[in-house]
């Protein structure tokens, strides 16, 4: 049963994910659109990669530490 919750939670864990990269691009394209210098656009791009990449980097600790629960041990007969 523990392996089922596991892989609930990575499910969970991946749609947050998605959710803030999404956001992230969102407020990107936003900011981008209010300002006009090209040194701030482009400093909004970096920014927008720097939150994906932690959200990324986020989302596999919380994988990770779901690791341990699926560990399942299965008996003969059982399938």
């Amino acid at each position: 049963m523990s392996a089922i919750k596991a892989t609930a939670e990575d499910a969970a864990s991946s749609a947050k994910a998605g959710v803030a990269k999404a956001k992230a691009t969102a407020d990107e394209k936003v900011e981008k659109a209010k300002t006009r210098d090209p040194l701030k656009k482009r400093e909004v791009e970096e920014d927008k990669e720097d939150r994906k990449l932690q959200i990324e980097s986020d989302e596999r600790v919380e994988k990770a530490a779901h690791g341990p629960e699926r560990t399942v041990a299965h008996t003969a007969g059982e399938r």
